[in-house]
């Protein structure tokens, strides 16, 4: 059997697979969200130790609905209707959703967004999917100093119009010989990772005329940034 052939039978397997997974495993999920803020509202009454635990839990839980929105989101087509969104506005939102778990890790997100940058049309959700899913990536990349940074920009010549958006890390970096795979389905280094993150971050982008690269130097550092296509649209 070629690869071809195995990657199109896991691809079937996981389009049969996740539908169930998703619901069997979400809805128990989300209720126990649900508890854990209720128990946050109450940090004063319990002994920090208490109030830490129940920070991890929620934390903790947070990841695992995220994975799972992963997995549904590669295994589903999408209704591409989109809206007005501020790149920025859905930056900020990425950034003080991770800055407490950088921060737990004595790290800090630095935000670089150039002013009064046009809207785009997109869903504000799958962007701010595809932001933490970046940022996500460049807290866990073993950084050996202790910023990420994130910025925004518009490129705006006579022929086209572009904003930027990238997430600059001083991590591990990647490999030559890995550089090739990491936007494929399933592919990963990480020793827990499911493969799908940037894969579904590419295809969420892809489907709204967005580009997704990155550059990297192992040993140094790398840097994932995202091209969002203006021309010919209205702003």
């Amino acid at each position: 059997m070629s690869n071809t052939d195995i990657l199109n039978n896991k691809l079937q397997l996981l389009g049969k697979l996740s539908a169930s997974l998703v619901h069997e495993i979400r809805n128990p999920l989300f209720a126990l969200k649900l508890n854990l803020d209720y128990l946050s509202t109450m940090r004063s009454q319990v002994s920090d130790d208490a109030a830490e635990s129940i920070q991890s839990c929620s934390e903790a839980t947070d990841r695992m609905m995220f994975l799972i929105q992963n997995f549904s989101d590669f295994s589903k087509k999408h209704n591409l209707e989109t809206e007005l969104c501020s790149i920025n506005d859905v930056t900020q939102i990425a950034v003080n959703i991770m800055q407490s778990n950088a921060c737990r890790i004595n790290m800090y997100i630095e935000t670089e967004l150039e002013p009064n940058l046009p809207s785009i049309y997109f869903q504000k959700d799958k962007l701010l999917q595809v932001f933490l899913n970046l940022i996500t990536n460049a807290i866990e990349a073993e950084n050996t100093r202790n910023t990420i940074f994130v910025r925004s920009y518009m490129d705006d010549n006579d022929d086209s119009k572009f904003i930027y958006w990238e997430v600059e890390d001083n991590g591990i970096g990647i490999k030559d010989e890995h550089k090739e795979k990491i936007f494929e389905d399933f592919y990963t280094s990480k020793k827990q990772g499911t493969g799908l993150g940037l894969s579904v971050c590419k295809k969420l982008l892809n489907e709204f005329d967005a580009d997704i690269d990155f550059k990297s130097t192992y040993g140094q550092g790398s840097k994932f940034f995202i091209k969002f296509n203006l021309n010919n649209k209205q702003i």
